[in-house]
């Protein structure tokens, strides 16, 4: 990818925000070259979140362990989440539990990068049919629907989503630090940027994602 297409997204991008009626910064630099993990990453990173998920809806976690366990998914798991279903349900905290709730949005933006899903708009909420595309653990069952999965977008949709999603970012940054109320959730703009960010950095941890802006 050269510099000029970069720049070219950039400028597009930061049309896109401005037609949604969001406010931009022409300054933010470019996004650097991309390090697109493999297929098989991002279906092992799809499938123990999927799992993890499960957690924050009052699933046992030995049980979820079990099933990760079961699948030889365990390769997959971010420290955090190691520590998370080794511990009983009643002992996680909080702050656990509400980060595992916000999983939607990045497992939404990780299923459109596998092409499960073939819209990412920020003004479209995750699918009812989300439930249905993925494993269904509390009906036991396997993990074949994420298995099945051939086929990752492009370097440049995948460049182009996230940039897009980096510089909408800024912006409820930008509204928070200034006491603006946004028009949109700064909370499903950090989660799916972070999973796209993962993505795009194969050499980022999932616990240590960089989110800077």
């Amino acid at each position: 990818m050269t510099q000029q297409q970069q720049n070219e997204i950039r400028a597009a991008n930061n049309q896109l925000i401005a037609d949604q009626g969001y406010t931009f910064n022409q300054y933010l630099p470019i996004l650097d070259d991309p390090k697109i993990r493999t297929l098989e990453e991002i279906k092992g990173r799809i499938s123990v979140m999927n799992a993890v998920i499960n957690i924050a809806f009052e699933a046992p976690t030995h049980v979820i362990r079990d099933w990760i366990i079961e699948h030889k998914l365990t390769k997959y798991l971010s420290e955090s989440e190691q520590l998370i279903i080794n511990k009983p349900n009643p002992h996680l905290s909080e702050f656990e539990i509400n980060s595992m709730m916000w999983y939607l949005e990045s497992l939404w933006a990780l299923m459109w990068v596998v092409e499960m899903i073939d819209n990412l708009s920020i003004n479209k909420p995750v699918g009812d049919n989300m439930v249905n595309l993925l494993p269904n653990l509390e009906e036991e069952e396997n993990n074949n629907k994420i298995i099945a999965i051939e086929k990752l977008r492009s370097e440049l949709e995948i460049y182009t989503k996230l940039d897009y999603y980096y510089r909408l970012h800024w912006h409820c940054i930008d509204n928070r630090n200034r006491g603006i109320k946004s028009k949109v959730s700064e909370g499903v703009v950090y989660e799916r940027r972070k999973a796209l960010e993962w993505v795009f950095n194969s050499d980022s941890q999932w616990d240590s994602v960089e989110m800077s802006t």
